[in-house]
């Protein structure tokens, strides 16, 4: 196929193959709110919805209905990721073939590994956790303690995923006889596929390159700084007396509640605001705050609607004769043409939009390592 035939419309149907392909994280968790998104720009937030919350009651002779309120979130298109080349003369007389080898498949795979990290960056927002921090799961006790967490957090068991850094893998494959039968089971494939470590104490196993890292100042001796205490579901804390200071993704437990925490954001060290369901129970004053202190890696497990994201492609520029956005299964690229008259090049522009955040925190834990 000649280069005359490279319309961004072709280039970017290509391009959107590529992307599906790359991505890890980005096809396991939920996308459904693309398509919420449309026409809009770096910044924009919607409102996810989150699932009604209901108890069981035993009927004796009659019903108590119960008020279906469904609890919200908000998701914000926080990355624009882009990616900006020249295409020489020389380069436009490729075909498709070797257009897409030589600079499409290139270009596409770094946009995929900045949203890939991006998500698992959100790692940061899981309160839950799990394992020894420094210590990658490395034995089928490990793995068996990763599953206990997820049955006691009441996570669904269909559908369980596991995301690992490379490190994680190599102790399990080496290490854990089930994950090297699951491992030699793979099918190969897509990218997704190849990464997949099978499916072990029903849950799918996957590696990821991009795996997240958390640096915490390991706060200790912080207690809790308000006279009445706190009930069940506060979001901010007010604390004192600790030392080294508390940063965002710190996870912690605090005395008389046995929910683990996150912080979510600091104003310094005596105030810190946790993930939006809040506190598990009422706390008192001057009750302890004791903090995962080491730096730990943070593989995930857990259900993939626990973390929600969307990627959608920009508005097309007004200015651009030759442009297009391609989007299909909660996925999106824009291509743009461009020429640039003082070095008489051509550019083409590949980019798109991003947001994440976890969502039902309940439903994931991080798996230190």
């Amino acid at each position: 196929m000649a280069n005359t035939f490279l319309t961004p419309s072709i280039i970017g149907r290509e391009a959107l193959l590529i992307l599906e392909n790359e991505l890890v994280a980005a096809n396991l968790f939920n996308r459904s709110y693309a398509d919420d998104f449309r026409g809009a720009k770096v910044g924009d937030t919607i409102s996810v919805r989150g699932p009604a919350s209901f108890t069981a009651q035993e009927f004796t002779s009659t019903t108590t209905t119960q008020d279906a309120t469904e609890s919200s979130r908000s998701l914000t298109l926080e990355k624009h990721f882009d990616v900006t080349f020249a295409v020489t003369s020389k380069q436009w007389t490729l075909d498709l073939a070797n257009f897409r080898q030589q600079l499409l498949e290139p270009a596409v795979s770094a946009i995929a590994q900045g949203i890939d990290s991006y998500i698992l960056g959100k790692g940061s927002q899981i309160p839950n956790f799990v394992g020894t921090a420094g210590d990658p799961p490395d034995s089928l006790a490990d793995m068996v303690g990763v599953v206990k967490k997820l049955d006691d957090l009441k996570v669904p068991t269909r559908g369980r995923i596991s995301i690992i850094n490379s490190q994680a893998k190599a102790d399990m494959l080496g290490n854990v006889t089930q994950v090297l039968q699951a491992d030699q089971r793979g099918d190969g494939g897509s990218a997704l596929r190849e990464a997949s470590m099978g499916r072990i104490l029903g849950m799918d196993y996957y590696m990821d390159q991009n795996i997240a890292t958390h640096d915490t100042n390991g706060p200790t001796g912080y207690l809790v700084n308000n006279g009445a205490g706190y009930a069940a579901g506060a979001t901010t804390l007010t604390v004192d007396t600790g030392s080294n200071t508390i940063v965002a993704g710190d996870v912690f437990t605090v005395a008389g509640d046995s929910k683990q925490h996150v912080v979510l954001s600091t104003n310094g060290s005596t105030s810190i605001t946790i993930e939006e369901t809040g506190l598990g129970a009422a706390v008192a004053d001057n009750a302890a705050l004791t903090f995962q202190t080491t730096d730990h890696v943070m593989n995930i497990a857990g259900h993939p609607n626990g973390l929600s994201y969307a990627v959608v492609p920009l508005e097309l520029p007004a200015g651009a004769a030759r442009a297009e956005y391609v989007a299909d299964r909660g996925l999106g690229l824009r291509i743009v043409f461009d020429y640039d008259g003082s070095t008489k090049t051509d550019t083409i522009s590949i980019d798109v939009l991003c947001g994440a955040k976890v969502i039902q925190g309940d439903l994931l834990t991080r798996v230190l390592g």
